[in-house]
């Protein structure tokens, strides 16, 4: 299913800054407990495997597009929708994707409070997997931030097309707006006005009479006006 206005070259191109995001957050692991040994060096923390949670919510954030992409191209299609129904297919999917990136460092929070609650006694856990998930789930909301760019990159397009579909469908009503105006044209007003003018040339005319101007200059002369 392909529209002539479609780029999926732009949309790949618009999906590397998230790409790179997630490429950094699935690495995270080493880096948090390169940093880790190094501030504290008398502790040795093994970060619980997370490499999976950032995938899969990418994963979940590619469903969404897809979802999204074939719903308008089939509306478009279809030509049953108007353009404000399928730009807000287009908007509620990038409202989805923002949400879910907007919720999980809340919920990062609130594991990082609950394993806080539990005492000195779980404090590995705490800097095995509390931290690190929240951390992740920060990176996540700046890769759905960026993933929205997609949404943004898609959104265009398709204005673009719907733009051109609009614009050859005003001209043709335009065009049939004028043909029925000219067949319904009152000609009888038109031969009133046409009358109107043939009278005010003659008038014209007859001003221009040598006699005229003789008759004027009398009448201005009885009421004392010259």
């Amino acid at each position: 299913m392909t529209i002539k206005g479609i780029s999926i070259p732009k949309l790949a191109f618009a999906a590397i800054p998230s790409i790179i995001i997630l490429i950094i957050t699935i690495f995270f692991n080493s880096f948090y407990e390169i940093i880790s040994s190094t501030v504290l060096p008398d502790s040795t923390i093994a970060v619980k495997s997370l490499w999976f949670y950032p995938i899969a919510v990418y994963i979940l954030f590619s469903i969404f597009f897809h979802i999204c992409f074939r719903t308008v191209l089939k509306k478009i299609q279809n030509n049953n929708s108007s353009k404000k129904d399928i730009l807000n297919v287009i908007e509620q999917w990038s409202g989805i994707v923002d949400g879910i990136g907007t919720a999980l460092p809340l919920l990062g929070a609130a594991v990082l409070l609950f394993t806080v609650g539990l005492g000195t006694s779980y404090q590995d856990l705490f800097l095995s997997f509390a931290v690190p998930f929240e951390i992740k789930s920060l990176l996540i909301l700046a890769t759905a931030k960026l993933f929205e760019s997609i949404f943004d990159e898609f959104e265009l397009q398709v204005q673009k097309e719907l733009g051109e579909d609009l614009e050859g469908t005003t001209e043709n009503i335009l065009s049939k707006d004028v043909k029925i105006e000219f067949v319904n044209y009152n000609y009888e007003a038109l031969n009133e006005i046409n009358s109107t003018n043939a009278s005010w040339k003659e008038t014209v005319a007859d001003m221009k009479d040598p006699a005229f101007k003789d008759t004027l200059n009398k009448i201005m002369k009885i009421t004392g006006k010259s």
